[in-house]
């Protein structure tokens, strides 16, 4: 899998500008100009300290984002170019590469600078490898939010971090000797360092950071009827059957059916209701004939009162 491709990231593109021919108009008008004059190579330090010019000025007009980390890269490219010089002539550059810095300011800021010389610049290979890991730091951070766009985005910023981690292991074991080398001199800030690894090359679970997105996608939420719904709900239902009723025995030969189980049923009914009718007379009629058959009469017979 492809990860972040570092040409199309701020410091590469911007490291790429530092190197762009320019006018050597603006150093004229710089009081430093005229001290140029005496060296036999006047024409390549004017080269060399119009673009230093230019490429302060670049961190005001289009590089505002990260101005200390645009200001490191402008010394590291400005030791990168002297270095090949004598002692003698990287002091007398860096000294006018001083007045350049210290003339180049923010706008509406009471006249604050925008970077500072470095005091104590660094012509060595740790310095190179210095520059890579401040790059990467930088990459790192501005691409750490994708890895909550989607898992491919996060996979992605873990396949980077892991290449430049495996890149700068290998780096510090290959040239970093105790003890006159040691890993805490690696050190931008206290989140990009190679003595603190875990902090400087995180490791993302995107496993774990997805998979949990999944289970805390929201449940669809069932709402219950109210008492009045299901009142109407009833109701309707009733309705709704007599009519499909209706509709059989009208229109549909379910309703002969229904008629001949009716007529039927009524027939059974009135039959047994004429039975019992018939019983009951028959009961009655028994009834009256034993008791006139066993009827008693008492007749008291009394003396006539004189």
């Amino acid at each position: 899998m492809s990860d972040i491709d570092e040409n199309k990231q701020i410091p590469h593109i911007f490291n790429k500008r530092l190197d762009e021919s320019t006018s050597t108009s603006k150093l004229k008008g710089l009081s430093i100009y005229s001290g140029i004059s005496i060296w036999d190579d006047k024409e390549e330090i004017e080269e060399i300290l119009s673009k230093l010019l230019r490429n302060i000025g670049l961190i005001i007009s289009e590089y505002s984002g990260n101005p200390k980390k645009r200001c490191r890269d402008v010394n590291h490219w400005f030791n990168e170019k002297i270095k090949a010089y004598s002692d003698i002539k990287r002091r007398s550059f860096s000294g006018y590469a001083t007045a350049v810095f210290n003339a180049v300011k923010w706008p509406r800021e009471n006249e604050k600078k925008v970077c500072d010389r470095d005091k104590n610049p660094n012509f060595s290979e740790k310095a190179k490898l210095m520059k890579k890991l401040d790059d990467y730091c930088e990459i790192r951070d501005n691409n750490g939010c994708n890895v909550l766009k989607n898992k491919n985005e996060c996979l992605k910023f873990n396949s980077y971090i892991k290449r430049k981690k495996e890149y700068f292991s290998g780096q510090i074991t290959n040239n970093c000797n105790p003890p006159d080398c040691k890993l805490e001199d690696y050190k931008i800030d206290e989140n990009c360092s190679l003595y603190n690894t875990d902090i400087t090359f995180p490791e993302i679970n995107c496993d774990v950071l997805y998979k949990k997105e999944v289970l805390q996608e929201p449940v669809p939420v069932i709402k219950e009827r109210s008492p009045l719904e299901i009142g109407f709900f009833i109701i309707v239902s009733f309705i709704l059957f007599y009519l499909f009723i209706l509709f059989l025995e009208k229109f549909t030969p379910v309703g002969s059916i229904l008629n001949r189980f009716r007529r039927r049923k009524y027939d059974i009914k009135r039959n047994i209701e004429r039975v019992f009718d018939d019983k009951h007379s028959l009961y009655n009629s028994d009834t009256i004939t034993a008791d006139s058959e066993n009827k008693r009469y008492y007749i008291e017979y009394a003396r006539p009162h004189n």
